[in-house]
C-alpha cells in the first residue's frame, strides 16, 4: 500500500502539471531539471508516470494508441483471417496440430542454420 502524504513540502505532481501547462512541449527530462532548479526533486520517470496517469484518467491516449490496438486489432482484419484459414488447411493436410507443429519447428531449425 502507498505511503500517506505527511503534508510536508510541495506537491510534486501538481508542480509537474503546473509546469506542463506553461510548457506543453517540454519532455520529462526538461521538466525534472526545471523543477530541480525550484527545489522540487523529481525524476524524469516520475514525470512520465504523472503525465501518463493524467492522460489515462482524461481518456486520452499516448503515441501507441488506446485499448484494442496492435495485435488484437490486426487479428480481426481480413488478411489475418485468411492466414488462419490457410493454417487450418495445413494442419488438416499434416494430419493434426502436433504434426504441423513438429514440421514448423523443424523448418524453423533449418531456416536458422
Amino acid at each position: 500500500m502507498a505511503k500517506k502524504s505527511r503534508g510536508e513540502g510541495p506537491n510534486k505532481s501538481e508542480a509537474i502539471r503546473a509546469y506542463m501547462k506553461k510548457n506543453a512541449e517540454a519532455g520529462p527530462t526538461e521538466v525534472a531539471a526545471s523543477l530541480a532548479k525550484e527545489g522540487i526533486e523529481v525524476t524524469p520517470a516520475f514525470v512520465s508516470t504523472v503525465l501518463s496517469n493524467d492522460r489515462r484518467k482524461a481518456g486520452k491516449t499516448g503515441k501507441r494508441g488506446g485499448k484494442g490496438r496492435g495485435r488484437a486489432a490486426a487479428a480481426s482484419t481480413g488478411a489475418a483471417l485468411e492466414h488462419l484459414i490457410e493454417a487450418k488447411k495445413l494442419v488438416q493436410k499434416m494430419g493434426g496440430i502436433d504434426e504441423a507443429r513438429q514440421a514448423i519447428n523443424l523448418l524453423a531449425k533449418i531456416l536458422d542454420s
